[in-house]
């Protein structure tokens, strides 16, 4: 018994066979879709229905008809392009570039809206197939087959570069056409940009501007060409930026040529130009022009290197000219005023155009350790410029006048000791500096004594404490002998007779601190000698153990003289013992007679007597009469001196520096004080390395002694021997040029 389905039951059906294919219907929508692609191309596409367009695109890619619908919007773009380029290329070159602007612009709005209707083909078959999209072929296409076309290609590049060179020789033209023009190119592909436009442009500007250089040149003084320079560079880069689709930074190469052309290639010529060239812009502290050629040179590869070389080229020629100036030598202080000078004007310099650069500062430092050097008596020269500063009596003004003019001499020092950091020989500075401060403090002579600590303060930070150990143990004795001038006052007026006839003022300094000089065993005046030795007992007395030398040489006297009126004189040691002489004496004197009864050295007592007799303040008259003291010469008491002064000073004839003479036997000693050094800094590197190379040896000793002498290695060398002989080191057995350390 059969049943029936049974209501509501789900009945499954067979397939129903597909509907045949069209055969034609990818012929009929492409039909559709070019007459609209035409329409669109013929800015007729308002009547367009582009829902219904996209639908016809999107069903001839869904029935696999993709490639049949690329390749023939590729065809059709083709000839289209084509046909444009009849068109262009048929416009005169005065228009060509605004045709060309119009095409282009025309196209990619037509492309844009081609591209819309087959979206659904450029998300789906050119994704899966690797095709261009739509939109970018078209490009290619147009790009191809009309501007790239042989009829085009070569005048769109001409104009443009002709509408370049007419701005560039001052003519006004449309940027915004070179713009859009350019940006064509670049929408198209940076290597069509590259090959079409950029290289040819790169070219054509190196060519300009080689032209405008040469011209430039021959035409205008340095500073003129600098300014011209300049101004084309700024006029270029803001050009590239308006007009071009090329960044002014950029690797393009436009930037690197133009500054090779107008800085890189005329860069010598123009620090060597006669008459306007780097030498005359730094003489004249040509700041500004200074400043513009750094930054013009700054852009070239090398270019800050040749003003360097060039600046230190003219700061050596000028402190070679100081250094070796035989007017220099007889002027110290002159001598290290034109050094600072020279560093003052190129520190400003440096400062002000050439941005402070620590390369230029470095190389004008060397160029100084260089010239500076140059000079064996510097060490001496910038000690006494600095004892020139130094040196004055203590002013009794106070307030801002006074804070003033010590702030203007702590910069003077200051700028002396930058001339001192350039020294080789340091502890030949050294020698000399403390000649002079103790003379300042044995006279009186410091005008500030805070002055006097800064000095050494600033020594102590540039060399170290050792550098300046004694000069503190200077200033140590000279308080402590102000105490103990105190405790002899005190001790004399206890005494019976509390007279002594002289005020004596004992400075009792510290063997080894101060400066080293030949004990003369002078005669002194019997008032004098008796005021010493009271001195020397109650010293002695206070301080069992210690042995005490007067250093004549060293003193100063504040004698009466009674001419026309007394007067108060101001003279050294010497001179007081020869003064006092003539007080007992009957007539004249012969040379022999003052020297017999002083004993003073003869060149000492020659300075002396000439002083006295032969200079501007004659105490004693001299026979015969003349500049120099001769062995046979006479001397007497100069009866009818006056003077309009009450107190006044007598001061030695000896020049303030060394002789000749005088600067060798001071090189001769100072080379025996560094033998020590240089045999501790063996020892101290050899008890560290234990084993060592000759050259290594020898460099490393160098290096460690650099801070204050430049030892010669020579020297070294025999020192080195010395410790071998003294069984410090040995050379090792089988190498004669490397030494073991013997503990």
């Amino acid at each position: 018994m059969s049943q029936g389905p049974r209501k509501g039951a789900f009945v499954i059906h067979a397939f129903k066979s597909a509907p045949p294919k069209d055969s034609d219907m990818p012929h009929k929508h492409w039909g559709k879709l070019r007459d609209a692609i035409m329409q669109i191309f013929n800015e007729n596409a308002g009547e367009l229905s582009f829902e219904e367009l996209y639908r016809t695109g999107y069903n001839m890619v869904l029935h696999k008809f993709g490639d049949f619908l690329y390749s023939n919007v590729e065809n059709l773009l083709t000839e289209r392009s084509k046909e444009l380029c009849e068109v262009v290329a048929k416009t005169p070159d005065e228009m060509l570039l605004q045709e060309v602007k119009k095409t282009w612009h025309d196209h990619k709005r037509s492309l844009t809206m081609v591209r819309d209707i087959l979206m659904y083909m450029d998300r789906t078959y050119v994704k899966q197939n690797q095709k261009r999209p739509v939109f970018e072929m078209g490009l290619n296409v147009f790009c191809q087959n009309c501007t790239r076309s042989p009829r085009v290609k070569d005048r769109i590049k001409n104009l443009l570069l002709q509408l370049i060179q007419q701005e560039r020789d001052g003519e006004k033209v449309d940027r915004n056409l070179i713009r859009c023009t350019t940006q064509m190119l670049l929408d198209m592909g940076k290597v069509v940009y590259a090959e079409d436009f950029e290289r040819p442009f790169v070219e054509s500007s190196q060519h300009y501007y080689m032209v405008e250089a040469q011209r430039l040149i021959q035409a205008s003084s340095t500073p003129e060409y600098l300014r011209r320079a300049e101004q084309r560079l700024n006029e270029e880069a803001d050009r590239v930026t308006a007009c071009l689709s090329t960044e002014w930074g950029s690797g393009s190469g436009i930037r690197s040529t133009v500054e090779a052309e107008l800085v890189g290639k005329q860069m010598e010529a123009l620090l060597v130009k006669e008459g306007s060239g780097i030498v005359r812009l730094l003489e004249e502290d040509k700041l500004e022009d200074l400043r513009r050629m750094f930054e013009l040179f700054s852009r070239v590869s090398g270019g800050p290197q040749l003003i360097e070389a060039a600046m230190a080229d003219r700061v050596s020629q000028q402190g070679r000219e100081v250094v070796e100036s035989a007017e220099n030598q007889t002027d110290p202080v002159g001598y290290v005023k034109k050094l600072i000078g020279i560093k003052d004007q190129y520190d400003y310099i440096i400062r002000h155009a050439f941005r402070d650069d620590k390369a230029f500062t470095n190389r004008l430092h060397k160029s100084f350790e260089v010239f500076v050097n140059l000079n064996a008596r510097s060490p001496e020269y910038i000690s006494l410029a600095m004892d020139a500063h130094l040196r004055g009596q203590r002013k009794a003004a106070a307030g801002a006048a006074a804070a003033s003019d010590e702030q203007q001499v702590e910069v003077q020092l200051e700028k002396a000791l930058q001339m001192f950091r350039f020294l080789q020989e340091k502890d030949l500075f050294e020698r000399y500096y403390k000649q002079h401060l103790a003379k300042r403090l044995l006279a009186d002579r410091s005008q500030s004594e805070d002055l006097e600590r800064k000095v050494i303060q600033m020594l102590k930070a540039e060399c170290g404490y050792q550098f300046t150990a004694k000069l503190e143990g200077m200033f140590k004795d000279i308080n402590t002998s102000r105490d103990l001038h105190g405790a002899f006052r005190q001790h004399v007026q206890q005494l019976p007779d509390s007279s002594l006839g002289i005020d004596l003022q004992v400075k009792v300094l510290t063997t080894g601190y101060w400066p080293t000089q030949p004990v003369v065993q002078c005669q002194l005046p019997p008032v004098v000698e008796a005021a010493c030795e009271l001195f020397k007992r109650f010293y002695l007395a206070q301080h069992n153990g210690r042995q005490l030398t007067w250093q004549t040489t060293m003193g100063n006297a504040d004698v009466k003289a009674k001419y026309d009126k007394t007067y108060q004189v101001s003279m050294p040691s010497y001179h007081m013992m020869v003064v006092l002489l003539f007080n007992d004496a009957g007539g004249p004197l012969k040379f022999g007679d003052v020297a017999a009864a002083t004993r003073i050295p003869t060149a000492d007592l020659k300075r002396a007597l000439q002083s006295l007799a032969c200079g501007h303040l004659k105490l004693l008259l001299k026979e015969p009469k003349g500049k120099d003291v001769g062995d046979d010469d006479a001397f007497s008491n100069n009866a009818k001196f006056t003077h309009k002064m009450i107190k006044f000073k007598v001061a030695s004839v000896a020049a303030s520096r060394e002789t000749n003479e005088e600067v060798q036997a001071s090189r001769n000693k100072m080379n025996e004080d560094r033998n020590p050094q240089i045999d501790a800094a063996i020892v101290r590197i050899m008890k560290t390395r234990r084993v060592m190379e000759h050259n290594l040896l020898i460099a490393e000793v160098t290096k460690q002694l650099t801070q204050r002498f430049s030892p010669n290695p020579l020297v070294i060398k025999k020192r080195i021997e010395g410790l071998i002989d003294r069984d410090f080191l040995q050379r090792q057995p089988g190498n004669m040029k490397t030494y073991e350390y013997l503990a």
